[in-house]
């Protein structure tokens, strides 16, 4: 696939995934909240090759599938006290499913992005290891499909 310099100059390193365009109006497979040190409120969206294999129950995901987490910083909402609301944009993260192009890493492509811009390679070369010590069989994915 050609890329634009741009979309190449956007592209993480080690595995050159881009953030993929319209990820914002996909369909949602689950919100989270991670606790301290990170206190995050997060999103998890997924194309709709994903949403196809999640909801078929489908493992492993089917080549093309796209997993997005957005993340935001947790913060109390002023207006109602018990409620949370995000705050500040931490990290938009990407998973690519390639199984050819990304076989040494499960068949999944990693992307972490910060402003619209990838972050340092040192943080890119944890993303494997965690999946892969937590939910190697999970197709290394960690977010089920909410009820």
């Amino acid at each position: 696939m050609a890329y634009a310099v741009e979309e190449v100059a956007n592209a993480s390193p080690i595995y050159g995934v881009t953030l993929p365009e319209g990820y914002r109006q996909w369909e949602l497979i689950a919100p989270a909240v991670e606790a301290d040190p990170l206190n995050e409120i997060r999103a998890v969206v997924g194309n709709p090759s994903a949403m196809q294999a999640y909801k078929d129950g489908t493992l492993p995901f089917p080549d093309g599938s796209i997993l997005v987490k957005l993340a935001w910083k947790h913060v109390q909402s002023d207006e109602f006290k018990t409620a949370s609301i995000p705050g500040a944009a931490t990290t938009v993260q990407v998973m690519v499913k390639d199984s050819r192009k990304y076989a040494a890493t499960g068949g999944w492509g990693f992307g972490r992005f910060i402003n619209g811009k990838p972050v340092d390679q040192a943080q890119h070369e944890t993303c494997f290891a965690c999946h892969q010590a937590r939910v190697n069989n999970h197709d290394f994915v960690f977010t089920r499909l909410a009820p």
